[in-house]
């Protein structure tokens, strides 16, 4: 049997551990290089908790101490190049470049990895979710870096075929705006990846505290988001590169819309044939 790595060793007994050490982990998994060239007592400030905690969390997880935690990191960070999403999608490319037909094993991996998410996720979680979606008075969209990009296909999408679709901008005061109008009969979805912004996640607390029924999309069952929303769907993959995730997240997100128009075949019919005439009514008369 393969020895766990640290990382795994971490989310494997993540939920065992106490509050105070889940912040711990927390930190750890998500900033590595950091923990491996810093004290422990520099670790536990950062992490809202102590440098004690930080060494009781080293021997709960069966280590021998912080300097083991540290030299563990280390060799991960050193064997999987987890230090940078680009470093990530260059390294796991590269046995490909060497392939004669490229372009089907390049597909091809993506087409596995869509599948590996697909079997992640639980079918009664996805009913749920996309009947809130068809449900929702108003839908909010949350997402920074890599992840704005996949928020703005979303509202693109969900915009031809229903309104009230909205992008949340992090500017203060659109958003102080934003925060005074929302309503519990709406929704909210954040999607979280890797390098896990700041803004995204405390969008998500503040709309969670105001009742608004708020969704994750995320790619790790200990990624910082968890503590701020009702449902979670977790995004796994063996790399830590948003760069690859990307395919799979719009699969999975134009998934939740096929989801959501299942719920009402004849209203998403109508909202099409409307959209298409008056784009088609609207181009005819801007250009004729």
């Amino acid at each position: 049997m393969n020895k766990l790595t640290i990382k795994e060793r971490i989310e494997q007994q993540f939920n065992s551990l106490s509050k105070s050490q889940q912040k711990v982990a927390s930190f750890v998994l998500n900033n590595p290089m950091y923990v491996g060239v810093h004290s422990a007592s520099e670790v536990g400030k950062q992490a809202g908790t102590s440098e004690t905690t930080v060494i009781r969390f080293c021997y709960t997880i069966g280590l021998n101490g912080y300097a083991q935690l540290q030299k563990e990191l280390t060799m991960y960070l050193f064997v999987n190049n987890t230090n940078s999403t680009l470093g990530n999608y260059v390294s796991s490319k590269e046995e490909l470049f060497k392939e004669q037909q490229l372009c089907e094993k390049v597909m091809s991996q993506t087409s596995n990895q869509i599948v590996r998410i697909a079997e992640q996720i639980n079918p009664e979680q996805f009913h749920e979710t996309t009947k809130k979606l068809h449900e929702a008075k108003r839908i909010y969209l949350i997402g920074a870096g890599a992840s704005s990009f996949a928020a703005q296909w979303f509202q693109f999408t969900l915009n031809m075929l229903r309104p009230n679709v909205e992008l949340v901008h992090t500017e203060t005061g659109m958003l102080i705006r934003t925060l005074q109008e929302v309503k519990e009969s709406e929704l909210a979805i954040v999607i979280s990846l890797h390098r896990y912004f700041k803004e995204p996640i405390q969008i998500a607390e503040e709309f969670a505290k105001r009742g608004v029924y708020t969704v994750a999309i995320t790619d790790s069952n200990v990624a910082p988001i968890h503590s701020f929303v009702n449902e979670a769907f977790v995004l796994q993959q063996p790399e830590l590169s948003t760069i690859d995730m990307m395919p799979s997240l719009i699969a999975f997100l134009n998934t939740l819309v096929v989801g959501m128009m299942s719920h009402d075949r004849e209203y998403y019919n109508e909202q099409r044939v409307k959209y298409d005439d008056f784009q088609n009514s609207f181009i005819a008369n801007r250009w004729s």
